[in-house]
């Protein structure tokens, strides 16, 4: 019997040809992907900010088709003046005035996201049960109330009145985006209380301003803001119960379409 092994003789220092080749699991100090971080930073700022000017156009024209375009450096906030002539960032300015809103984590809802009713109500609370945001919504006409509760103690209230079933659809698919700015407002635009929501990776902040009276600020997590476009959808895009004749007349009849 022959001692001969099957498998071809080669020098010990000769690799395996067969052998798998693997790579290695890290990257060196700096890179990611073999691309380094600067570069990762400078392609994600030009992302967004292409993002950014995105959302100011498509506001822009808005503004324009709805005659707010002329009214914007006579009455218009001072803060979206600069935003819509492009001399700021809107991320980074409100970021910059509202440094550490809080995080609200933990969300109900009346009825559960998907189920149908005339009416709503959406909670989200902190960690602490410090900080809290209720959503109260009436219908289908898009009018809803904003609070913003700290402590159990002070609460301050934004008011929307209706909005048209387009403004609302587009709102909708635009804070589904992974990055961008999206308002909500009526068609008074900024002369009644209105929101914005500035999504940044999945990561939503929300703001809200009661013209001449308060703003509120507060954060909330991908889940959170998923639950809540859902939860939204169920009344806005006609699988919630429609809402009766009767109550359509509690909002002021200028409120009612754009």
């Amino acid at each position: 019997m022959s001692n001969r092994s099957d498998v071809p003789n080669r020098p010990d220092n000769q690799p395996d040809p067969g052998a798998a080749k693997t790579r290695p699991t890290t990257d060196e100090p700096g890179f990611v992907d073999g691309i380094p971080v600067e570069e990762l930073v400078r392609l994600t700022r030009e992302f967004t900010a292409r993002i950014t000017n995105e959302d100011r156009q498509r506001l822009a024209l808005e503004l324009n088709e709805s005659g707010h375009q002329r009214t914007v450096q006579s009455s218009a906030p001072f803060l979206l003046q600069q935003f819509f002539t492009g001399k700021i960032d809107l991320d980074l300015e409100l970021s910059r005035r509202y440094p550490s809103s809080p995080l609200l984590s933990s969300a109900s809802f009346i009825p559960e996201p998907g189920q149908q009713a005339k009416h709503g109500f959406a909670l989200f609370t902190s960690q602490d049960n410090a900080a809290a945001l209720s959503i109260e919504l009436h219908g289908s006409s898009g009018a809803l109330n904003i609070g913003f509760l700290l402590q159990s103690m002070i609460a301050v209230r934004f008011v929307l009145g209706a909005t048209t079933d387009l403004h609302r659809k587009r709102f909708l698919d635009l804070v589904r985006r992974p990055n961008g700015i999206a308002f909500l407002w009526t068609r008074e635009r900024w002369e009644r209380d209105y929101l914005i929501f500035v999504v940044r990776e999945r990561y939503p902040r929300l703001y809200a301003f009661g013209p001449n009276r308060f703003d509120g600020a507060c954060r909330l997590t991908p889940d959170g803001l998923e639950q809540l476009v859902t939860w939204l959808g169920g009344f806005w895009t006609g699988s919630a119960e429609p809402e009766s004749q009767d109550n359509v007349e509690e909002s002021p009849p200028d409120a009612i379409s754009w």
